[in-house]
């Protein structure tokens, strides 16, 4: 089993300046947001709908700067559900199955407490945040169409390779301003 590292969520103090130097100084592109405004998505590859993740860190929050997550993308279905029955031999570690509409998630945290995702894309684009639980043990096809269904009627929800496709145009624009 394989897994690659995709993104990484950093929490911040204070969110404009944080995405106008990540888009401006290092040409990343604004690909979503949350509907309040404190959370926003960042991506310099037209294959990735994100990299970073700045999310304004709340009172008692982690504190600005400290990194919330690390997310490997894993290779199918398969490879998720297996590191999901692997982590079941860890102990104590609330592990959290979840999809977001465009990926099936597994949530932990390491011995250490570091809090870690794996995951796999689904087919769709749908706009982020989203976030809902799901059941790894339902076969391949009862998974998807669950996916689907909850999804079909949300914003944004597109094939995921059109979704990619005007990423791409997005950032060639951006890149042509430098």
């Amino acid at each position: 089993m394989t897994i690659a590292l995709s993104h990484f969520e950093i929490r911040t103090r204070d969110l404009p300046p944080m995405e106008a130097f990540y888009t401006g100084a290092l040409g990343f592109v604004a690909t979503d947001r949350s509907g309040d405004g404190k959370m926003v998505f960042l991506s310099s590859n037209p294959g990735e709908h994100h990299q970073i993740v700045l999310a304004e860190a709340a009172d008692g929050d982690f504190a600005s700067g400290s990194l919330d997550h690390l997310a490997f993308r894993v290779a199918d279905l398969g490879a998720l559900r297996r590191y999901h029955e692997a982590l079941q031999g860890y102990g104590d570690l609330a592990v959290e199955t979840v999809s977001h509409g465009t990926s099936w998630s597994v949530y932990f945290r390491d011995p250490e407490g570091n809090r870690l995702e794996l995951f796999f894309d689904t087919p769709w684009h749908v706009a982020q945040p989203l976030r809902f639980p799901i059941d790894l043990s339902l076969p391949d096809d009862e998974l998807i169409a669950l996916t689907k269904k909850w999804i079909s009627g949300l914003l944004d929800f597109q094939p995921a390779a059109e979704w990619f496709d005007a990423l791409e145009g997005r950032l060639g624009e951006a890149g042509s301003d430098r």
